[in-house]
C-alpha cells in the first residue's frame, strides 16, 4: 500500500518499533542501532524520504544482523528474499552491486537511493542521546499497543490485524483491506479528491455507506 505515492502524501505515517529485552534477545543487541537508525530518518526526514527508506531496509533485512561484510550473502540475494521464509522480495534493484551486506552497508545504499542525507549523518544520529530517547519512546508506544499479533496496523485508532499463519496470498489480501480501510479515512477526513491508488477498493460515490471493517 505504501509504496503507493499519491496514499504516502496523503496520510501521516507513524511506525514504533519493538525493542524490549524479549525483542533483542531474538533478534540480537544489533536490533537496537537498526531501530535507532530507522528512528533517526523518521524524526529527521520528510516522510516522503524516511519511509521509502525504511522499507528499503526492510527489502534489504537479511544483512542487517551483520556487522561485518557477509560473504555467504550479497544485498541483491537479500533483496530477492532468498532469505525469507515467503520468498518475498523487496522493490530496490538499482545499483545493488555497490551494496555492501552489512547494516552499514545498506544504510549506506538506502539513503543514497532515497533520501537527501548520507550514513555520516544518519549515524551520527544513531550513537546520540536523541537516538535512545527515540527508542525509548518508540518501545513504550509499541509495546502498549502489541497484543501478540504478528502483523497489524492503527487506522485513526482502529487496529487491523493480521493474526492467522502467514502466506504470500494472505498478506497481498490483508494490504488490500488495509488499504481500502485507509481510503475511506482518507474520504472521511472530507479529501476533495482521494488518491487514483484508491479506485480500485473503494466507492467512486462519494454518497456511497464506507464499508465497516
Amino acid at each position: 500500500m505504501l509504496g503507493n505515492d499519491d496514499v504516502l502524501e496523503a496520510i501521516d505515517l507513524n511506525i514504533y518499533y519493538l525493542g524490549s529485552n524479549a525483542s533483542v534477545a531474538e533478534h540480537g543487541i544489533v536490533l537496537q542501532s537498526v531501530n535507532k537508525y530507522e528512528l533517526c530518518a523518521e524524526n529527521k526526514l520528510p516522510q516522503s524520504e524516511w519511509w521509502p527508506f525504511v522499507h528499503c531496509m526492510y527489502g534489504l533485512q537479511a544483512c542487517l544482523s551483520y556487522t561485518e561484510e557477509n560473504k555467504t550473502m550479497t544485498c541483491t540475494e537479500a533483496e530477492s528474499g532468498v532469505d525469507d521464509d515467503l520468498a518475498i522480495s523487496g522493490t530496490d534493484t538499482d545499483s545493488l552491486s555497490r551494496c555492501v551486506c552489512t547494516l552499514e552497508g545498506a544504510v549506506d545504499y538506502c539513503t543514497t537511493e532515497h533520501t537527501s542525507t548520507d550514513l555520516r549523518t544518519l549515524r551520527t544520529c544513531e550513537k546520540s542521546t536523541e537516538a535512545d530517547e527515540y527508542y525509548k519512546t518508540s518501545n513504550a508506544i509499541a509495546i502498549e499497543a502489541n497484543d501478540g499479533d504478528p502483523l497489524w496496523v492503527n487506522v485513526n485508532g482502529v487496529t487491523y490485524k493480521y493474526a492467522t499463519n502467514e502466506t504470500a496470498d494472505g498478506l497481498a489480501s490483508w494490504a488490500t483491506s488495509v488499504l481500502s480501510v485507509t481510503c475511506q479515512a482518507i474520504q472521511s477526513a472530507g479529501a476533495t479528491e482521494l488518491p487514483s491508488s484508491c479506485d480500485s477498493v473503494i466507492y467512486s460515490d462519494s454518497s456511497a455507506t464506507p464499508v465497516s471493517m
